[in-house]
């Protein structure tokens, strides 16, 4: 037989059935540029901390308002796109990975799409806007991301109860555990063991301070490594199954059960090396004054600020949003319980969490900017990460009731702040996606 030309598609082609036949998707010249722009862009928005669920709603009305059929699906290391008509898609598949918390560029960018899709700039000019974003430097530099963490250390330990020495043990071991952390972040395979290493060279360091100093080492413990508990992947996971989004939430939890391992295995070993080195005494916690915890809650508010690098221009509405909160958990804990009862601080959570809800739709609503901006920092504040940690180390030790009774509670708890926020979206909604 012989072949047909280079020019000349095989006859079996041409002759095959009309509904055999495959025809090749074509776009116009605007929707490929509109197209690459939702690509960039989807990359961007996953990359700095958008949940799956607000993700995939943010990109569906980019599309729309640019005139091109879209579907996405997103988990939270995967982007799929199909572009055109059901009978003929284009698709592309991204493999992503987060670049952690970062709410100033979540706005930028979507200030940035906001303009494309207003046909203010065009989508190749946007690309080149989401290119400079990324490449600018962060907000706040290496230094002041440290002092972030040794005054979110402190402040978490009076949260906790803790004494004054609580609290400057916390600090410190926040700055070495900042430290720490700047070190290993250089290297990929440093950065893989970072949460592992920083759990049990905490540890280690609270247990003898504790050697020295009337210091609780537990309190001390978790006050220092708060920052790197997955709290907020959990509340983020849970909010994600509640909206049906159930591999990206299933993918997020399991994720956030991982690191609390390795956090759990990091602080059994430096706890099991420094107790063979050193004898911790018993001691009883001075209470701090009753305005400490106001104090506290500030300077972390300005602290996470700084750790989700949210820009300056937005703190008084962080602060606002952690004390409201703050308060509002309070006052939920007392109407639905009282101090004291278990049930009960675990559900108060949730009226805190419709306070911060509320108030950050409304930051979104007037300033037309993402509610992720002020919610981010602020719900950080009530995740129940804590619990996690110390779910995890009882079961650890064999303390199966304790442990599986703590876990349930911060499922709970995590829970109740899912709700919470929902029911802010359906009380004031934010008339935005992000």
């Amino acid at each position: 037989m012989t072949a047909p030309p280079d020019d000349e598609p095989p006859r079996a082609v041409i002759e095959a059935p009309l509904p055999h036949r495959l025809r090749a998707t074509t776009f116009a010249d605007d929707d490929r540029a509109a197209i690459r722009f939702i690509l960039r862009l989807a990359r961007a928005l996953h990359r700095y901390g958008t949940p799956s669920h607000r993700l995939e709603d943010a990109l569906a009305v980019v599309a729309r308002q640019l005139g091109v059929t879209a579907e996405v699906f997103t988990t939270p290391t995967t982007l799929i796109l199909s572009f055109g008509e059901p009978a003929a898609l284009r698709t592309r598949m991204l493999r992503v990975e987060g670049a952690g918390l970062d709410v100033g560029r979540l706005a930028a960018v979507d200030a940035l799409a906001s303009d494309v899709i207003a046909r203010r700039i065009s989508p190749d000019e946007g690309l080149a806007r989401i290119d400079a974003i990324e490449a600018a430097p962060a907000i706040y530099g290496r230094i002041t991301t440290i002092a972030a963490n040794v005054v979110s250390a402190g402040a978490f330990a009076v949260f906790f109860g803790g004494a004054l020495a609580d609290v400057i043990a916390a600090a410190v071991i926040g700055l070495v555990v900042g430290l720490l952390g700047l070190v290993m972040q250089r290297s990929s395979n440093q950065a893989r063991v970072y949460e592992v290493s920083a759990a049990g060279l905490a540890a280690f360091a609270a247990v003898a301070l504790a050697a020295r100093w009337p210091v609780n080492p537990s309190l001390v413990t978790v006050a220092a490594l708060l920052v790197l508990l997955p709290g907020m992947t959990l509340t983020t996971a849970m909010t994600e199954l509640a909206t049906r989004n159930l591999i990206a939430g299933t993918a997020r939890m399991m994720s956030a059960v991982i690191v609390l391992l390795q956090l759990v295995v990091g602080v059994a070993l430096g706890q099991r090396l420094a107790q063979a080195v050193f004898v911790v005494h018993a001691t009883v916690p001075a209470p701090l004054p009753a305005w400490a915890p106001w104090v506290a809650l500030a300077a972390s508010a300005v602290a996470m600020t700084v750790v989700v690098q949210a820009q300056p221009r937005a703190l008084g509405w962080i602060v606002a949003a952690c004390a409201l909160g703050y308060v509002g958990t309070h006052a939920g804990t007392e109407w639905l319980g009282g101090t004291g009862d278990p049930l009960g601080d675990q559900l108060g959570v949730a009226v805190g969490a419709f306070a911060l809800g509320v108030l950050a739709n409304a930051y979104a609503r007037w300033l037309d900017r993402p509610a992720q901006v002020v919610l981010v920092p602020a719900t950080i504040l009530l995740v129940p990460g804590s619990m996690g940690l110390r779910g995890m180390t009882s079961l650890l030790d064999r303390h199966t009731l304790t442990g599986v009774d703590t876990m349930f509670a911060m499922f709970v708890t995590a829970m109740a702040i899912v709700g919470g926020l929902l029911l802010a979206n359906a009380t004031v909604s934010p008339r935005r996606v992000l």
